[in-house]
């Protein structure tokens, strides 16, 4: 691939992670208030129903985690592929 296609893959991609990293930081922050809320509760009813809420958000955080993951990955692959292809283009023939 060229160097162009490799640069652009290596944009693309990292405004995905930027854009997961914005969303795992506001489950997360929704997730620490329910733990919060479950935790200054009083009724059995209330605890309960933060406490599910507190779960929900940590299998959203889990499978944001996963995808970040994917992305890093062939973030890895294509940064390689981007500097192999920079030597390629600026060796001296």
């Amino acid at each position: 691939m060229s160097l162009a296609n490799e640069a652009g893959y290596l944009y693309v991609l990292s405004k995905e992670l930027a854009t997961l990293n914005k969303e795992m930081k506001k489950v997360s922050k929704k997730a620490q208030k329910h733990l919060e809320k479950h935790q200054q509760a009083t009724s059995p009813e209330k605890r309960q129903k933060h406490q599910q809420k507190h779960a929900t958000k940590i299998q959203k955080i889990k499978k944001i985690l996963e995808e970040h993951n994917k992305i890093l990955t062939k973030l890895r692959n294509h940064q390689i592929a981007f500097a192999h292809q920079l030597q390629n283009e600026h060796k001296v023939k």
